[in-house]
């Protein structure tokens, strides 16, 4: 599981077709996603919105791809009004996820005056898939990927054995990994028993494996 966060500047979201939201709302934040029309032309979502001064639930017509079909609640919460509703989203953006099944665009992603913060959660290959589709309609100002350290442990524990797993971990409580080196090659090889060409080997496989998925993360932080 991967959760990527794609990071857009108020500038960048005032200056693209969004920025007509902020003639009604001052932000407008995902709390659910409910059902996506089949060729992806709307989605339905409940959304928690704060309204410009002076605006009311019915202004959100103005906005031409945010179709308003019920108002849930207004709360108050720290100084602001927050309103539920729940409308068809018909932007394009929309239809990033469409053709993707393994990754979603997660609750708490928002668009407010102080720029747009999206999160993707699902599959590697999805998450990628969708943050390709995102970066088409404009390039994020940052982007962060997360995962569960757990999964990342299993994902190496399932690519090098447990013999190859002890080489690298000894190597590394003898300080071959320090700069400068505590201990040799030979001398590691000499402590463990084992040939100083077994040792590098079981070395080499676990550092490929460690940096082939650090490349696959940084294909999709960059």
């Amino acid at each position: 599981m991967r959760e990527v966060r794609l990071r857009y500047s108020a500038t960048s979201i005032h200056n693209s077709d969004l920025g007509i939201i902020f003639e009604v709302l001052d932000r407008i934040t995902l709390v659910a996603t409910l059902y996506q029309e089949d060729h992806g032309e709307w989605i339905r979502q409940v959304y928690d919105i704060v309204l410009k001064d002076g605006k009311k639930i019915e202004d959100i017509s103005e906005i031409p791809f945010i179709e308003l079909e019920k108002h849930f609640q207004s709360t108050q919460v720290n100084g602001n009004l927050i309103h539920t509703v729940m409308a068809k989203n018909h932007h394009p953006l929309g239809k990033v996820g469409n053709p993707i099944d393994d990754a979603v665009i997660m609750p708490e992603s928002e668009i407010s005056t102080q720029g747009a913060t999206l999160l993707i959660r699902g599959a590697p290959s999805g998450v990628h898939a969708m943050v390709e589709g995102f970066r088409k309609w404009g390039v994020p100002s940052r982007i962060s990927v997360a995962e569960n350290t757990s999964e990342q442990i299993d994902e190496v524990a399932e690519l090098v054995s447990s013999h190859q797993a002890n080489v690298f971990i000894t190597a590394y409580d003898e300080g071959y990994y320090n700069s400068p080196r505590d201990i040799s090659l030979v001398d590691l090889s000499r402590k463990m028993g084992i040939s100083r060409s077994t040792v590098a080997g079981h070395l080499r496989t676990v550092e490929r494996v460690m940096a082939e998925m650090m490349v696959e993360r940084l294909k999709d932080s960059f």
